[in-house]
């Protein structure tokens, strides 16, 4: 019990920096309230405002979702 102890104030006390994948760094994806399709042409409809669609592998059927964290996703083509 005392090496216990001893063990969680030595951690407590911890200063340590946060690496790349610490929760401090990640992103969360949210499921949205829509699913989605991929129409005849290719092209996948049902998302609309900041969600996507993301689908599993040749599926013609999705679910909408979102990402949000401290990262920035823009593109240079989108910034012109």
């Amino acid at each position: 019990l005392l090496l216990l102890s001893s063990l969680h104030l030595a951690s407590a006390g911890s200063k340590q920096l946060t690496g790349p994948q610490s929760s401090e760094n990640s992103i969360k994806a949210v499921f949205c309230d829509t699913n989605c399709t991929q129409g005849t042409d290719g092209a996948w409809s049902g998302c609309s405002g900041v969600c996507f669609c993301a689908h599993v592998g040749n599926s013609t059927e999705g679910r909408c979702m979102t990402l949000s964290g401290d990262v920035d996703y823009s593109t240079p083509e989108a910034e012109d």
